[in-house]
């Protein structure tokens, strides 16, 4: 899923390859961008203007399209996408667009066995932040168009990343369950959180462990995982390194 920057509008994207518009509070859609019997969406993401968005899927490709739902009500056809183009020949497992819709990176697999699991992006540093299927995180320069940086974050793929708004830190989560905090300044580990999702599923074909991290105002950390729980979390003070299990930081539990 994904809500748009502005208005009360959310995509969907589907296991048959489906793709709708909903309006908040309402059941009924409001159009379909793209019909079943497509390839797996795996990430639906809009630009930061909100006036297009795009598709990747588990065949490899990425799709964009203009966000121009009341054309596509009105007629009665179905949108079409501006652009389509395979960026790996497996699946591509996530993407972000760079500034603008004109510069996107996508994360995903190839003929090699790692590859990327998903990517996110810090404009203020112009960083590009990349978790693989092994556990490392890369971090790019784009500025420089060079890797800067490259560690071990998890045991397990990486799945989920989130920058905080400020860019002091970033945040990831692993298949293991687990969430780490990290200074963007220099990539040390700030706090983890063990076992904060649980290493199972409830649903097929989506894997284990975390699945999403957002970041709020006032260090509060939203995260969902595969075992069906939705967490806020608030981060401790100065992000203290002392891992202590019994201690339940948890402001929110669904």
């Amino acid at each position: 899923m994904a809500s748009h920057p502005t208005l009360p509008y959310y995509l969907t994207g589907a296991q048959d390859g489906s793709v709708r518009m909903f309006e908040w509070g309402h059941a009924q859609q409001i159009t379909c961008f793209r019909a079943g019997g497509n390839s797996r969406v795996t990430r639906i993401k809009f630009n930061h203007q909100g006036n297009k968005f795009g598709v990747v899927d588990a065949d490899g490709f990425i799709s964009l399209y203009q966000t121009n739902w009341k054309y596509s009500a009105t007629s009665g056809s179905q949108a079409k996408p501006y652009l389509t183009w395979q960026c790996h020949n497996k699946t591509t497992n996530d993407f972000v667009f760079i500034s603008s819709s004109s510069l996107i990176a996508t994360a995903g697999q190839s003929s090699d066995n790692s590859g990327a699991t998903v990517v996110a992006y810090a404009p203020k540093n112009q960083l590009l932040i990349s978790g693989g299927r092994k556990g490392f995180t890369c971090l790019f320069d784009l500025r420089q168009r060079q890797q800067r940086h490259v560690f071990q974050s998890h045991d397990s793929a990486v799945k989920a990343i989130a920058i905080d708004t400020t860019e002091e830190y970033f945040i990831t989560g692993s298949a293991e369950g687990n969430i780490k905090i990290w200074s963007l300044t220099n990539f040390t580990l700030l706090h983890t959180f063990l076992n904060e999702h649980a290493r199972q599923s409830l649903f097929r074909n989506i894997g284990t462990g975390v699945m999403q991290i957002e970041t709020g105002p006032a260090n509060y950390i939203f995260s969902c995982g595969a075992d069906g729980t939705v967490k806020m979390r608030t981060l401790p003070d100065r992000f203290s390194t002392i891992n202590d299990p019994l201690r339940n930081d948890v402001k929110f539990f669904l």
